[in-house]
Formats: structure tokens, sequence, C-alpha cells
């Protein structure tokens, strides 16, 4: 083996181990798969209700659903938020609803989000807006077939939250696919890959492009009896309410 093949190999190497402990995962036992334990409920002690009203002002989806699954969720916030990070948020969970489309290729949106102000009551709860990215950033915990998503920041990249979301819905995914990916791109959200793909990665991994052993479109299938490539288009519109 040549000294820059050897050297393109441990650079690999060591990209993966660095993500194995970037998220926190997700189990019925509200336990990560890694055994660190679990954030998804939450503990802040936010008390303020917010005065603000809002849906957010940046670039929305257009396209029709057809018959795609929507998910009408519940964001709390834990801090007592500025209107200004309000919108911000906003405007993420429509990003969010993007990336769901994109993954589910056409068939799941984040349709009617209600986003409150002050609280540590909802499906997904936010520490902070324009908090830094702590460690563990997400986590989930599933229970009585629902789930609880919770985000150390509003400023987490796209595959966080949808890497959540996976165990939490999409799959739902009771175990993780850390190494599932490679050194340029990734290949499933489930292997988290921060800082490999950038702000918008979004793909779970099928039969064909899976180096791990889970193969989540499989599962996908399965669970919601999505087609596999399916529709695809335009994403629609995902409506936020900010309280």
């Amino acid at each position: 083996m040549s000294t820059t093949k050897a050297f393109h190999r441990l650079l690999i190497v060591i990209v993966v181990l660095s993500l194995t402990l970037v998220f926190a995962g997700c189990s019925k036992k509200h336990k990560s798969s890694r055994g660190a334990a679990s954030t998804g409920g939450g503990t802040g002690s936010g008390t303020g209700t917010g005065t603000g009203t809002g849906s957010g002002t940046g670039p929305n989806g257009t396209g029709d659903p057809g018959g795609a699954k929507s998910l009408d969720l519940t964001w709390a916030v834990q801090e007592t938020a500025s209107q200004a990070d309000l919108e911000y948020m906003a405007d993420k969970i429509k990003f969010y609803n993007e990336g769901l489309w994109e993954g589910t290729e056409g068939q799941a949106y984040l349709k009617d989000q209600t986003l409150v102000n002050g609280s540590s009551d909802g499906n997904v709860i936010v520490r902070v807006i324009k908090g830094p990215i702590s460690n563990p950033p997400a986590a989930c915990k599933t229970s009585g077939g629902g789930f609880q998503i919770t985000l150390c920041s509003g400023q987490l990249p796209r595959q966080g939250f949808l890497h959540e979301l996976g165990h939490g819905w999409v799959g739902p995914f009771y175990s993780e696919e850390y190494n599932c990916l490679n050194a340029s791109e990734g290949v499933c959200v489930m292997a988290m890959m921060v800082g490999l793909s950038g702000e918008g990665y979004s793909k779970w991994c099928d039969p064909t492009t899976c180096v791990e052993s889970q193969q989540c479109w499989n599962l996908m299938q399965s669970t919601h009896g999505w087609a596999h490539p399916g529709p695809g288009g335009a994403a629609p519109a995902c409506n936020v309410t900010i309280q």
C-alpha cells in the first residue's frame, strides 16, 4: 500500500471515530445506544410565556403534499427568547421540513407547527435558540408509541434533528448507523455526519448504499408503506405559529 493511500485510510478512521460520540441516540429505555444517559426529557426551568406572534419570515415550500404523511408538532423553547430569535427558529423549522421531505423522497413533511416560548412541554424541546452546540447536541426518547426530541440549540444542523426524528418516527430506528458514512459526503442521516456534508444533509441509506448494517429504507418502507424512489417534488409549506 502506498504511503498516500495509507494516510487517507488512517484519516477516514480518525474522522469516523471522532463522530461516534457526536449525538445521543434514542431508545425505549431512554438511553443512548452508546450507554450515555439520554437528555430527551429536558430539565429547563424557563417560565416566561412571551407575547409575540408570528410565523417566520424565511422562504417556505410551495409544493403539493399529495398523499404525503404530515406531522403536526409542538416545539417548546425552554428559555424566554426574543421575538427575533423565535422568528429565526420558525425559519429553521421550515428548513427542517425541507430536509424531511427530501429524505423521505416526497412522502412526509412538517405541516402545522406550534412554537411555544418559555416552555418545557412539547414534542420537540429546544433548550436555547442561539446557544452553543453542546454534547450531546440532541437526543430522543420514546414511550407508548410517542416520542420527544431535545435539541441543545436551534442552531443545530438539519441532520441533527432528522437523526433524532429517525429514531422517534421515520423508522423508528432503535439502533445507530454510526459507521454508515464515507470520508467525503456521508451515506446516512443515522451516521450523524456533522461537518462532513454541511448543513443540509438529509438522506437515509438503503441496501445499495448502506455500509453499516441497518439499511434504513427497508424499515421505512415496512413502517410507512413509502415508495423508494418516491415521487419527490417541491416541499409543501410548513406553517409555524409562534406563541
